[in-house]
């Protein structure tokens, strides 16, 4: 059986989460790779209130080198990554 949390609870974890710049590498690298074996795009999406926006633009820029395709987008509530290649 699943339980879940309120949203005033959700909130305080968010606010009190300490993820930083390689903790998200480190995930989109095994989303990407995931996907990767079954043939999808990965699809990655980040809030924007943990991580500087030019952070996020750094990693797209390195993707970008190793040759991905990425679509990156900035929405009012959280950073969105498509990453595929051709």
């Amino acid at each position: 059986m699943m339980t879940f949390i309120t949203a005033e609870t959700a909130k305080e974890y968010s606010a009190n989460v300490n993820l930083n710049i390689e903790l998200y590498k480190l995930r989109l690298a095994e989303l990407i790779e995931q996907n990767a074996k079954q043939g999808n795009t990965a699809v990655f999406t980040v809030l924007p209130k943990h991580l500087p926006l030019e952070e996020i633009r750094a990693i797209s820029a390195e993707l970008t080198q190793l040759g991905y395709q990425v679509r990156f987008e900035v929405n009012e509530f959280f950073y969105s990554f498509n990453v595929y290649w051709i």
